[in-house]
């Protein structure tokens, strides 16, 4: 089984990680903001997604 990751797809791994990391950490901002406890929890599911996917990522690179 070939375990190795070309840097190529470290380079998109990367892209990934960093978009969901930064959409993680605008909807964190964007739920801080908010008063209407519906779009809280709304916003906190969107944000909670973002960073499972950033775990994903993680782990697909060990």
């Amino acid at each position: 089984m070939h375990n190795s990751l070309s840097s190529k797809d470290l380079s998109f791994l990367s892209d990934m990680f960093n978009w969901n990391l930064n959409c993680y950490n605008a909807f964190n901002l964007f739920e801080d903001e908010m008063d209407n406890n519906d779009a809280k929890v709304l916003l906190d599911e969107i944000k909670e997604m973002h960073k499972s996917s950033c775990e994903d990522i993680l782990n697909l690179m060990k």
